[in-house]
């Protein structure tokens, strides 16, 4: 990536890629890279032999190091230009003329010097004492400062606010939810409790209809043996002789007149059930 500004290139140029400092008594390798003296002698400090390049890696056989006085001329030179644009900055001195920098440029909006003010590229813009515009600008900063300080302000109380509100609604929620908790445990309570009602109620009718269907079933089963001894006595009278058979028959007869009474009875108690 390039430099920002010729300055810095400068200064790339003039220094070791090893200790990315200024080079002190540069050298040149056979492959036209360069070096500090001591940093690249670090380097290839225990080889006797393949001696590589920090940054191609291509080695020679031989330790050849040969001095650059033209590096060595150029490091001095960025030395001084750098030393030289500290001072200026330190000193709040123009960059182009080296004179203090007393006016304030309104258009470019960047501190120059007496001289700047004469040059064509000032020449037409307003210009101001650095120092009242530095005090203008400070009022500024303090009236847009006030103002952000009171967009802060405000916006700490709104959020205080909300914060209120969010506890608020969860203190109310937690309330609410054991509301209906305990709603629901107490209905819960009521319903098991109903429900054991109801399913006893259930099981004594289910006992009484049970007993009563048994004691119908078995006042049938009586009838109904009282019935096929009465079929098997009339269908051994029907097969007797004529002076037999009109012996005691009224007596024979009037027995299924009886019978018809009790299936009466228990259709009766049957329909109750």
């Amino acid at each position: 990536m390039a430099a920002a500004n010729p300055a810095e290139s400068l200064r790339d140029e003039a220094s070791c890629p090893i200790c990315l400092d200024y080079f002190t008594d540069p050298v040149i390798l056979d492959c036209g890279h360069n070096f500090c003296r001591s940093c690249i002698t670090q380097t290839w400090e225990g080889r006797d032999t393949n001696f590589p390049c920090p940054q191609c890696r291509k080695t020679s056989q031989q330790r050849n190091l040969r001095p650059n006085w033209q590096l060595a001329n150029v490091t001095e030179i960025a030395k001084k230009l750098s030393e030289s644009s500290v001072r200026q900055k330190e000193e709040n001195l123009c960059e182009e003329h080296e004179e203090k920098l007393k006016l304030f440029c309104e258009e470019d909006q960047r501190p120059i010097c007496v001289i700047c003010r004469e040059s064509q590229d000032h020449r037409s813009h307003t210009v101001t004492p650095i120092q009242e515009a530095v005090q203008e600008y400070k009022n500024k900063i303090q009236m847009h400062l006030e103002r952000v300080r009171k967009e802060l302000e405000d916006l700490l109380k709104l959020k205080s606010s909300e914060e209120r509100k969010a506890e608020d609604l969860r203190s109310q929620t937690e309330i609410m939810r054991r509301i209906i908790e305990s709603d629901f445990e107490e209905m819960q309570r009521f319903l098991a409790k109903e429900k054991r009602i109801l399913l006893s109620r259930l099981k004594e009718e289910e006992k009484e209809i049970l007993q009563r269907i048994g004691e119908n079933v078995t006042r049938l089963e009586e009838q109904s043996s009282s019935i096929k001894l009465l079929i098997s006595e009339l269908e051994e009278k029907s097969q007797q002789p004529a002076a037999e058979l009109l012996k005691d028959v009224k007596e024979t007869l009037s027995r299924t007149g009886v019978v018809d009474g009790m299936w009466q009875i228990c259709s009766a108690c049957d329909s109750g059930s």
